[in-house]
């Protein structure tokens, strides 16, 4: 069976509908004397996509010589990524590019994330999209 069959489109379709939820995608650029502007020439579009907003902690173990100093550090962060059936994904009218910023907009009180690189495919033929907090907000 192929990874992109239709068991595995109609299984990604009834995740989708479970635990989908409506995000905006807002086109930034660069600026010349600023980090982030509209990018005028791409819309603003809203995309059915699913969330995944997973916890993860990180240890940081090192050591120093001289003074014999050994420390633990413990880092929490957050993985992020939406996943975009590829028909909603080439309904998008432009590139998305790494910076863009995503509004999960059904959740009013979480920040603003952005692409931390290009999409790409994934085995069961859905797309995937990487993000980050934006540290700007």
């Amino acid at each position: 069976m192929r990874l992109n069959s239709l068991a595995v489109r109609t299984a990604f379709k009834a995740v989708q509908r479970e635990f989908g939820e409506v995000v905006q995608i807002e086109p930034l650029k660069q600026g010349d004397f600023s980090d982030e502007l509209s990018d005028p020439s791409r819309i603003i579009v809203r995309v059915y996509a699913v969330v995944a907003l997973t916890p993860k902690t990180d240890i940081l173990d090192g050591s120093r010589q001289g003074s014999k100093i050994n420390t633990t550090a413990r880092f929490s962060q957050r993985d992020a990524a939406i996943w975009l059936c590829p028909e909603v994904f080439a309904a998008i009218p432009y590139e998305l590019r790494e910076g863009d910023r995503v509004r999960m907009i059904q959740r009013p009180n979480e920040p603003p994330y952005k692409l931390s690189r290009a999409p790409e495919s994934s085995d069961r033929g859905d797309i995937v999209i990487s993000l980050i907090l934006d540290g700007n907000r």
